[in-house]
C-alpha cells in the first residue's frame, strides 16, 4: 500500500497541539497496520465512508482524519473536527 499526504493535511496537522498530533499518529499507525499487515481494525477508529470517494477514521472523540482509498493508494486530505471535515468536503 502507498500513502500520500496532501499539503492540506500537513497544514491542518501543524495547527494541532502536540497531544493531538500524537493521537493522529497513533490512529494512522493503526490504519497502516490494518492495510499493510492485515491486522484487525480497532473498533475505536470508526472507519466509515463519507460521501462518494472519501473515508474517515477517528483520532479521538472530536478529531477525524479524511482520506481517499483507491486500490493500493491511500491519499490523506485533512484532519479536523466533524464540522471541519464536512466543510473541507464541500469546498
Amino acid at each position: 500500500m502507498q500513502y500520500v499526504f496532501k499539503s492540506s493535511f500537513d497544514r491542518a496537522l501543524k495547527k494541532l497541539p502536540d497531544t493531538d498530533k500524537i493521537k493522529v499518529s497513533d490512529a494512522l499507525d493503526s490504519l497502516f497496520d490494518f492495510f499493510d499487515r492485515k491486522t484487525n481494525l480497532p473498533v475505536g477508529l470508526g472507519l466509515k465512508p463519507i460521501g462518494k470517494n472519501y473515508w474517515e477514521i477517528r483520532a479521538d472523540l472530536r478529531m477525524r482524519i479524511l482520506f481517499e482509498l483507491d486500490r493500493n493508494l491511500v491519499t490523506f486530505y485533512f484532519v479536523g473536527n466533524h464540522d471541519q471535515i464536512r466543510q473541507f468536503i464541500r469546498n
